[in-house]
């Protein structure tokens, strides 16, 4: 069973489910505040052309393109140490913001580049 049947199935599960705890208890229905966005945004997956991804993994395929968009946020903050970043490393950017604050920017005795390795000039 392919992803997006799976996704039609349960979402006419979800709904008859609803539905027919509605008529026993009444409160059931505020479920679809929940259920009822991402059912449509699924749907609206499915009958697009433009993305592959979402059309044969609905919602889900909603994650891929959302970590695309915080991965710059994550490779800034969490994986790249102070002297790796592309295209201004961490050291030299926080010395920009400094200097463009009018904040103290020198450094205390040290550095965290490595000196020695071939090509340091």
């Amino acid at each position: 069973m392919k992803p997006r049947e799976i996704f039609i199935l349960l979402s006419i599960l979800v709904v008859g489910g609803i539905a027919a705890l509605y008529t026993v208890w009444r409160p059931i229905i505020w479920s679809l505040i929940f259920f009822g966005p991402l059912i449509l945004i699924g749907y609206s997956d499915i009958f697009q052309t433009k993305h592959t991804i979402k059309r044969n993994f609905p919602v889900i395929g909603q994650l891929r393109y959302l970590l695309e968009k915080v991965r710059p946020e994550i490779m800034q903050y969490f994986v790249e140490t102070d002297t790796d970043g592309r295209p201004i490393n961490r050291l030299f950017r926080s010395l920009i913001y400094q200097r463009s604050k009018k904040v103290n920017d020198t450094a205390p005795f040290g550095t965290q580049m490595d000196v020695y390795r071939t090509g340091y000039e």
